[in-house]
């Protein structure tokens, strides 16, 4: 997460690595993906960030609670 953040700059970027690199546990770190996606989105653009945010993501695959994992989106069919 951290090595993601360093490409980019800002002050924003920054404070997300900051609170990145004082993460208590890995719960905080799933969180904190969020607040990355915001932040690089600002520069990137949104389709940029999630591309680059997949790799993180699937770090975190199997080593959280089934419920903290990402949601499952159903279309609705009228």
């Amino acid at each position: 997460m951290l090595s993601l953040l360093q490409v980019h700059g800002g002050h924003g970027v920054q404070r997300v690595a900051q609170r990145v690199r004082f993460a208590g546990d890995l719960e905080a770190l799933w969180y904190l993906r969020q607040d990355m996606m915001c932040a690089i989105s600002e520069l990137d653009g949104e389709a940029a960030a999630r591309r680059q945010l997949r790799p993180i993501n699937s770090m975190f695959k199997g080593r959280l609670p089934e419920t903290m994992g990402p949601r499952r989106h159903h279309r609705f069919n009228m």
